[in-house]
């Protein structure tokens, strides 16, 4: 079955007051180019709204085609928010081209920032994930190795709940309709276009949600998705235990972690189990094939 007919394409437009899968990049840029970054932070790009959700507009559209892994976050948070209009600013101050921007975006802005970048190639890292896209360190895929990457999130606006950046699960995704065809449109439908051998890894328990889900629609085969990891934006002791640089012990009485343990080590379990399923995969055979006369 087509995708289109497997998760119910919505046509552009039809839900919300506006055409919530425009292209928003031109009036974004304008406004930053008019007020700076304070500009768009005090007045945003609103997609749509329902009162209860609020999705605004940062820079998303760029594609590696190619690419040989996908990371997949949830939403962008308000780290991001910020740090796409200081890019876009710099950027936009260099006659930068529109379509280098939004790669730039792909490369320095989404899942960046001073906690979230370096804490997600620390796990890269930790279980040797580039060795399985012939990248030596996870620093090389927002370097030379960009092509290789493709970051994605389930919903590209910035999409906050109540004012708080939105962290529900799929099912909340699934049961807004103005969530649900931003998803469907703009996250299962550009994973279709993607070469059979990606590799996918969640970063988030609502991210590992969606990639079950998109092979359960048949968009992704099963044995593509490799693992999750915690959401690398996570303060405290969370990376650090999933890393196994402390142990349970280390944790005070009150520490959250306490109450993520074991979904933090299953979820470590599986990724080494994929990593060794794929590593296994690519490695040559041993044994050479025997004539047979």
């Amino acid at each position: 079955m087509a995708l289109k007919e497997n998760i119910g394409i919505t046509r552009q437009g039809s839900i919300g007051s506006g055409d919530i899968l425009a292209n928003y990049m031109e009036e974004y840029c304008a406004r930053i180019r008019r007020d700076g970054v304070r500009g768009i932070a005090e007045k945003p790009v609103v997609v749509d709204q329902d009162g209860t959700y609020v999705m605004t507009y940062v820079p998303f559209e760029h594609r590696n085609e190619d690419a040989q892994l996908v990371l997949v976050s949830t939403t962008p948070g308000h780290t991001h928010v910020r740090l796409a209009a200081e890019v876009t600013e710099e950027l936009l101050r260099l006659h930068t081209p529109g379509r280098v921007i939004q790669r730039e975006h792909k490369r320095r802005v989404e899942l960046g920032g001073p906690m979230v970048r370096p804490n997600l190639i620390r796990m890269l890292d930790h279980f040797r994930v580039p060795d399985l896209i012939g990248q030596n360190a996870a620093q090389a895929l927002w370097g030379d190795a960009f092509q290789s990457l493709q970051p994605l999130a389930l919903v590209p606006y910035a999409t906050t709940r109540r004012g708080l950046t939105f962290d529900g699960s799929l099912d909340d995704i699934l049961q807004t309709p103005m969530l649900r065809v931003v998803f469907e449109n703009l996250f299962l439908a550009q994973l279709e276009p993607l070469r059979s051998s990606t590799i996918y890894i969640a970063l988030g328990r609502t991210a590992w949600a969606a990639l079950q889900h998109a092979a359960s629609l048949g968009v992704i085969g099963r044995g593509q998705v490799l693992g999750m990891m915690p959401v690398p934006a996570r303060a405290g002791s969370m990376v650090r235990y999933f890393l196994r640089e402390i142990a349970e012990a280390d944790l005070t009485a009150n520490d959250p972690v306490r109450h993520r343990i074991n979904w933090l080590d299953a979820a470590h379990a599986e990724m080494e189990a994929g990593t060794r399923r794929i590593r296994a995969a690519l490695a040559p055979a041993t044994q050479p094939d025997r004539l047979i006369a």
